[in-house]
């Protein structure tokens, strides 16, 4: 008796062939893929193909093939070429077909703005199936830092780039120079041709000339953009901070920005509105800020749109916080868990005398200080309020509490009362728990993305572009939390789609 299963030979002819489909199991991605894909609506996609000429491949077999590869962090497209070819689960979204790498990713390249309306329509079968609860929807907000397909070396400030250009135009001169001297002995080697072709080195060192005078364009552009934003005269920081504006010339719209590991590299800011219910997206974007604060509310805005429907609970850390922030969310009715960095100063006796431990008194307009002092009004306008404590020179507590100024000052901005009462519901129990819980719904996610599926970095150039990209990132991810949701729920996916 043999040991083992000998299987079939390879080479087994059978009378009735069997399907492809008969490989996969029915519970597989790549069939919940293809029935998402059946199911969306993609006329934009389609009215860009000609009648005319060639048949091209079908867009529902190229999305599908594109969604399949990045939800099992399939991404370069010669690699989804090859899988076609080699790979039983790509051969079934194929039906077959061996689409070449250019034609994969010229579709990928074409079609990241119709790609990303599709978003929205993955959204909608999450709420059908139940994998946000419409009524009690609480969303985590984070950025990440992507890396840009570009390499840091090349993000110059104008000087920078103007010696780069010195250092082309003199050695286009030198070889320039050196075909002219030797332009007779040329003409002999060249025979029949006319001998002034350009070089290949030259040719290289002119498209590089190019590319670094539009690179200085930009810059320029931006930098007289951001002095007519800021209105009156600018600061000498600020303007040290414009002089000192880097463009990358690989890649102009990325920018330096600081990991979570402390490098400082060329990076895109990722960001996504997670709900809590089954850690499924709502809503992305990138922006080319480093800061996080001018994100939140477009966030809300696109969460809101995509959903349908208006969120219950908005978590978010200190990188969102602010009075404008507070003010905004507060006037959308929406209830906003932003963390506070300074609430570990609350109550802290290394902290005593900071700004947070001295109460405030709405209906006298005072501040009262740690050692019982009253900080009276001094000067207000309609964004902030000055209180100064005129006890301070007799005060045991002056060294501790001020040591430089004469008199203790207290500056309350206009949306203080917001400030004070998020940080408030941080610190209490129920707060702090339903905080909490933001880091097990947002954090997981951009770990999945980055390190289960390897998504570190971007293969495409371009804000337009790369938002495109993580959309598409984002969409796959989408896609297996419907996956194990069907399965962990024993729900069925067509129901949903008709």
């Amino acid at each position: 008796m043999p040991k083992f299963k000998a299987g079939e030979s390879i080479n087994q002819m059978v009378l009735f062939p069997e399907t492809i489909n008969d490989y996969l199991p029915e519970d597989h991605l790549a069939k919940l893929v293809l029935s998402i894909v059946s199911s969306l609506n993609i006329n934009a996609i389609i009215f860009k193909f000609s009648d005319v000429g060639q048949k091209a491949y079908c867009p529902r077999i190229l999305l599908s093939i594109l969604f399949y590869g990045y939800s099992v962090g399939v991404r370069s497209s010669r690699k989804l070429s090859k899988a076609c070819e080699e790979r039983m689960d790509f051969m079934f979204l194929a039906k077959k077909l061996r689409p070449n790498y250019k034609t994969i990713s010229e579709f990928r390249r074409d079609n990241l703005s119709e790609i990303s309306e599709l978003f929205q329509e993955i959204v909608l079968i999450g709420i059908k199936l139940g994998l946000v609860k419409i009524g009690n929807i609480k969303l985590s907000i984070d950025g990440t830092k992507i890396r840009a397909n570009a390499s840091g070396k090349l993000s110059k400030d104008e000087k920078g780039l103007e010696k780069l250009l010195s250092d082309v135009k003199e050695k286009v001169a030198c070889i320039l120079k050196e075909a002219e001297d030797i332009d007779q002995k040329e003409n002999l080697e060249f025979g029949d041709k006319r001998g002034d072709e350009l070089p290949k080195e030259l040719k290289q060192l002119e498209t590089r000339k190019d590319k670094i005078e539009c690179a200085m364009q930009e810059l320029r552009k931006e930098k007289a953009k951001l002095k007519k934003e800021k209105k009156g005269q600018l600061s000498k920081t600020e303007e040290k901070k414009i002089e000192g504006m880097k463009i990358n010339l690989t890649d102009h719209d990325a920018r330096y920005m600081k990991e979570r590991n402390g490098c400082i590299r060329t990076n895109y800011n990722a960001q996504a509105s997670v709900d809590e219910e089954n850690q499924f997206i709502v809503a992305i974007d990138v922006t080319t800020d480093c800061n996080d604060k001018k994100q939140l509310i477009p966030m809300v805005r696109q969460s809101e749109e995509n959903l349908g429907a208006e969120i219950d609970i908005c978590k978010a850390d200190n990188g969102y916080h602010s009075g404008d922030n507070l003010a905004k969310i507060s006037e959308n009715q929406i209830e906003a868990l932003i963390d506070d960095s300074a609430k570990q100063r609350v109550g802290n006796d290394n902290f005593k005398y900071d700004k947070v431990n001295f109460k405030y008194n709405s209906e006298t307009d005072t501040y009262i200080c740690p050692e019982g002092k009253v900080l009276y009004l001094s000067t207000g306008t309609e964004e902030k309020s000055t209180y100064k404590c005129k006890d301070c020179v007799e005060c045991f507590a002056k060294s501790k509490c001020t040591k430089r100024a004469k008199y203790k000052q207290v500056v309350r901005g206009k949306h203080e009362h917001l400030i004070e009462k998020n940080r408030a519901k941080l610190i209490s129990d129920k707060g702090s728990k339903e905080y909490q819980k933001r880091m097990h719904t947002v954090e997981p996610v951009f770990g999945n993305i980055k390190f289960n599926l390897g998504f570190r970095q971007f293969l495409v150039r371009g804000i337009a572009k790369v938002k495109g990209e993580f959309n598409l990132m984002s969409i796959a991810h989408n896609i297996k939390k419907i996956a194990t949701y069907c399965d962990k729920h024993a729900v069925s996916l067509d129901a949903c789609l008709i």
